[in-house]
């Protein structure tokens, strides 16, 4: 039900000015290997120690640890716990969740990244998932593959709007071309898109103080940008240099990876639900989960809550082209393409069927890609090395933006933002809200 727009106002205004205190350990080492299931608290040590645990399997598999350091410490002295005795304490941990009371967002959240941390442990065990059902149980997201119908018509309304001679891969990659920025302007070009995107969002909520973005330049990786968050309001940035430059997409970056995006997201998530709330479950992020879901949704549409697509254009025509020497293009026409540009877009999400559940062969991919998605061959084939080794972990940054748009889009967006910055909250819980049409 909805609820008058002056509460709401009030609302808004509270989660706005959100105040950080200092940041505290807290917590001491649970006794035993497993702690005693007697509230929901012991159920989120134990969901720590599974996290922890598995990460001994699966290097990587979780993102960041900010917990009790000898809890860590632990888990790396005892070696690799057997899978099916991990799989056990999951399934006790998921029957003492279905009967508990308690916050139910919480209880909901915890349900769902147990689901996850199961489907990832049927995988360890050799399991063969499908791209929809690693989807649904990891991600709690229902996907389906584009239809060349769909993607024709995408391509057909780019064709119209874009202009030159040539083919339409052609005149796109002429297009492109003029936002190309050196590798000698990168630096100032992402350092322009943080402090646009922090200032921002500074006016969406308050940081901590001493919250700090560190930016490095790499190269030799499958994804494009990421961010590793330290803990304590720090993270590390690195972006990608193995492709070309654009400008187009450099504030998009920045707002994703940091600000609003990732390094807020986990800033807030710390001081949050880890510290104010004692949360403790949140002190680890596994990769293959609806958490990276909502943190990946989120990111993308970041920049859209900090700035209208009006203020984007004027801004890149009127401060950012000229500052990296980039004159005589058509912004308005970059304004127009962007919707037809993420309909074609969509041709990514064909790939991760097409890897492992068609079988289809590197080559054929590269030349879908080309045909539907309009990149190079260098670009399509990283985009097939990032969904071999993530999976359907692709479908975090598309469909999970879909559902954060649309629960945005009823109104309050900024209130609703800094919401699911502060509350647990998974991808099938954000629907029923948008059904049930329920305000922050």
């Amino acid at each position: 039900m909805k609820r008058a727009r002056s509460v709401l106002a009030a609302l808004a205004v509270t989660l706005l000015l959100v105040t950080f205190a200092p940041i505290q350990p807290r917590a001491a080492a649970p006794q035993t290997s497993w702690d005693a299931l007697d509230s929901l608290d012991a159920v989120a040590r134990n969901y720590v120690w599974l996290v922890l645990r598995i990460d001994q399997h699966m290097p990587g598999f979780n993102d960041y640890y900010y917990g009790p350091p000898e809890w860590k410490q632990r888990v790396e002295q005892e070696g690799k716990v057997p899978v099916e005795e991990l799989r056990r304490e999951l399934r006790e941990l998921l029957i003492y969740v279905d009967g508990a009371r308690g916050n139910p967002e919480r209880l909901g959240w915890l349900r769902k990244q147990l689901v996850a941390l199961d489907a990832n442990l049927r995988k360890l065990q050799g399991e063969k998932l499908s791209i929809a059902e690693q989807a649904q149980l990891m991600f709690d997201l229902e996907v389906t593959p584009p239809t060349e119908k769909e993607l024709d018509a995408a391509l057909a309304e780019l064709d119209r709007l874009l202009p030159g001679k040539g083919s339409l891969a052609e005149r796109y990659e002429a297009w492109r071309n003029q936002f190309r920025v050196p590798a000698s302007k990168l630096p100032e070009a992402y350092q322009m898109a943080l402090e646009l995107t922090r200032q921002r969002t500074h006016a969406l909520l308050l940081l901590p103080a001493n919250e700090k973005v560190e930016l490095r330049f790499v190269q030799n990786k499958p994804w494009g940008a990421y961010n590793w968050f330290q803990g304590h309001a720090q993270s590390l940035i690195e972006i990608n240099t193995d492709l070309p430059a654009n400008a187009l997409s450099i504030v998009d970056f920045a707002a994703h990876e940091a600000y609003p995006g990732h390094h807020t997201d986990l800033t807030t998530r710390e001081q949050r639900l880890y510290h104010e709330r004692g949360y403790i479950e949140w002190c680890v992020s596994p990769l293959y989960t609806p958490d990276n879901t909502m943190a990946e949704a989120v990111a993308q549409v970041g920049r859209e809550v900090l700035m209208s697509e009006e203020e984007k254009l004027a801004w890149h025509r009127d401060v950012f082209f000229p500052a990296l020497g980039i004159r005589n293009v058509d912004v308005e026409l970059w304004g127009k393409l962007q919707k037809p540009l993420e309909k074609v877009a969509r041709a990514s999400e064909g790939v991760p069927f097409m890897l492992f559940d068609q079988g289809k062969s590197e080559e054929e991919i590269v030349a879908f890609l080309q045909r539907y998605a309009l990149v190079s061959p260098d670009r399509a084939r990283k985009t097939i090395q990032f969904d071999r080794e993530w999976g359907a972990y692709t479908f975090t940054y598309t469909v999970g933006r879909g559902i954060v748009r649309r629960y945005l889009a009823s109104g309050h967006a900024r209130a609703k933002f800094v919401q699911l910055l502060t509350t647990p909250v998974y991808p099938s819980l954000v629907q029923d809200w948008i059904r049930r049409g329920v305000e922050p």
